[in-house]
């Protein structure tokens, strides 16, 4: 599955980028220290910084939290006018064809690079339920089921699996 994962994140590089960028401000902003900053490596931390663990739960949270968050936001930005436009106005001109593939491209990217690490998702659990009170897991427990989730998904190329069949769809349905 290695080599999978691998290939995905240099198929999907655009999106790599920005998780690592939105993932080294949060830790910057967190005080945690980064190990290693190569985004494109080839291991399991291709797309993602090497840092250690948070140690509250807001910080661990914000980890897994804010570099989906941002990514989301950028697919959805980068793919639903193109589509649309291409789609719905059924256009003829190969420029804007083109242009509207590569920003749904993009669009892709983004969403396969949104989850964490599992060790991340893993320190969210353990910073969160363990030690946490129960107000930050009344707080906390919505995002962080959907968050260690998706770290599971994305570890084993799921959202590049479901990525592929969701487009198969929209252009069936379109």
């Amino acid at each position: 599955m290695t080599a999978l994962y691998e290939l995905t994140r240099l198929l999907t590089f655009p999106g790599a980028y920005v998780r690592c960028f939105w993932e080294q401000i949060v830790c910057r902003i967190c005080g945690i220290p980064v190990e290693d900053n190569r985004y494109l490596r080839g291991d399991e931390l291709s797309g993602h910084i090497d840092h250690e663990l948070a140690p509250t739960a807001s910080s661990a949270f914000a980890i897994c939290f804010v570099p989906a968050f941002f990514n989301a936001i950028g697919a959805l930005m980068l793919a639903v006018l193109p589509v649309a436009y291409v789609f719905v106005y059924e256009t003829t001109d190969v420029l804007l064809t083109l242009l509207c593939a590569v920003s749904y491209w993009l669009a892709c990217s983004l969403y396969i690079n949104s989850y964490s690490l599992i060790e991340d998702a893993k320190n969210m659990m353990v910073k969160i339920f363990v030690e946490g009170n129960i107000f930050q897991k009344i707080i906390y427990a919505p995002g962080f089921a959907f968050l260690y989730i998706g770290s599971y998904l994305e570890r084993y190329n799921v959202t590049f699996l479901s990525t592929l069949i969701a487009t198969v769809v929209l252009v069936i349905i379109l």
